[in-house]
């Protein structure tokens, strides 16, 4: 007899959500300068700090309101093009 759920179903069930969350993004019909602005924020709640400064790093490039070499209190000042490309797997 099973009781609960699997850490995998458990899994899956996140992961679902999170795909419906994003359907209801698309469903309410962004550009694609939007979907960057939306990317930029979530990353800003990331908890992660290391992750944060990475994805917001990233992120920055190819957002158009913000210069990419803006300074911000997120900006880690030794992250480089290869700390991107290696977040990226390039």
């Amino acid at each position: 007899m099973k009781i609960g759920k699997t850490q995998t179903e458990k899994d899956v069930t996140s992961i679902q959500e999170s795909r419906d969350i994003v359907k209801e993004i698309i469903k309410f019909g962004v550009t694609e300068q939007q979907k960057l602005d939306v990317l930029y924020f979530l990353s800003l709640e990331v908890e992660n700090r290391q992750l944060l400064e990475k994805l917001t790093l990233l992120l920055k490039l190819y957002r158009s309101k913000i210069k990419p070499n803006e300074e911000s209190e997120y900006d880690n000042k030794e992250s480089t093009t290869k700390d991107i490309k290696k977040l990226l797997g390039m």
